[in-house]
């Protein structure tokens, strides 16, 4: 009886848990732009295998490199919207070792290049 109860306790709580697992990393990585710790640093800082955060993360309907790939997006596009930074000043402050493979990732992020959003913002 007792371990029925356990894996009930344990199956209506997993939703909330992996939200909050992802929230936890969300963080993590807003405070750690340009220098985003790899997924084996923050699966161990959760206590949790590889596989396990990986797991806990699918069932959230997600990834680590989405949530990296997220956040890098949120902050070119802050970046874009509201500084005079330029695209090799926000590719190196996101960790990017070359502009280029920034500007390819913006563009498979958002669907322009940054400089083209940028043009299309101001003549919004």
């Amino acid at each position: 009886m007792q371990s029925a109860q356990i894996s009930q306790r344990w199956t209506t709580q997993t939703p909330k848990r992996e939200l909050n697992l992802v929230g936890e990393i969300n963080q993590i990585l807003v405070t750690s732009v340009g220098d985003y710790p790899n997924f084996d640093m923050v699966a161990g800082a959760f206590k949790l295998s590889g596989r396990t955060l990986r797991r806990q993360l699918a069932d959230a309907g997600t990834s680590y490199q989405k949530l990296v790939d997220t956040n890098r997006s949120e902050y070119a596009l802050n970046c874009l919207n509201s500084t005079n930074m330029t695209t090799d000043d926000i590719a190196e402050s996101l960790g990017f070792s070359d502009v280029a493979n920034f500007r390819h990732a913006f563009k498979k992020w958002i669907g322009m290049s940054p400089a083209a959003y940028r043009a299309h913002r101001l003549a919004s």
